[in-house]
């Protein structure tokens, strides 16, 4: 028994030593959380004061960004609007160019007809001149003609007036022979038996 007493004891002992042990190496870790929990206490804080003044910060500038919200929304709704006129300017634009669009066609259609109508004309205009050109020279050509057939009048007229007598002059003389001819012819048919 007094072995089981020794052992007991020893066990005690031992069991006791090794709480002492334990027990030392818990307080070390228990100092060692408490520590801990103190600086993180700190940290935590001095962040919950540093997170405090983000927060306030953040706040106030949400508070900030809702109002530039609020405005720019109104200008947003404003812009629509003017959009919207915009749009159907816009629309009345493009339906104003396209009715352009059609009537310049037609006019390009109009000039094209025109062109050739002008290029018919210079073409008509060119054979007018030419026309005229060619008249003026029939008409030099008739006055030089004029001014010869009146320079050879004049200069045979008197010859022409010269020859006229002399073929008068001529034929009094031819009747003359004639009548003498036949005078003598008579004469000689009379005097035959």
């Amino acid at each position: 028994m007094a072995i089981i007493i020794a052992v007991g004891g020893w066990l005690v002992y031992d069991l006791f030593e090794a709480t002492e042990g334990e027990l030392e190496n818990a307080r070390a870790r228990i100092m060692q959380l408490e520590e801990r929990a103190r600086i993180t206490d700190e940290a935590v804080t001095e962040t919950g004061a540093s997170a405090s003044e983000q927060i306030n910060l953040w706040e106030s500038e949400i508070r900030r960004l809702e109002q530039q919200r609020k405005r720019n929304k109104s200008a947003i709704d404003a812009n629509q609007v003017a959009l919207q006129k915009q749009v159907k300017t816009l629309s009345a634009i493009e339906t104003s160019m396209r009715g352009l669009k059609a009537q310049v066609s037609r006019h390009e259609g109009s000039f094209t007809q025109q062109q050739e109508v002008i290029d018919q004309l210079n073409t008509l205009q060119e054979n007018v001149e030419q026309l005229v050109n060619q008249q003026r020279d029939l008409v030099d050509k008739v006055n030089v003609t004029s001014m010869t057939t009146s320079g050879l009048r004049s200069s045979l007229e008197p010859r022409v007036k010269e020859n006229e007598e002399a073929i008068a002059a001529i034929d009094a003389y031819r009747r003359e022979v004639n009548a003498r001819l036949a005078d003598l012819k008579r004469r000689i048919e009379s005097s035959l038996p």
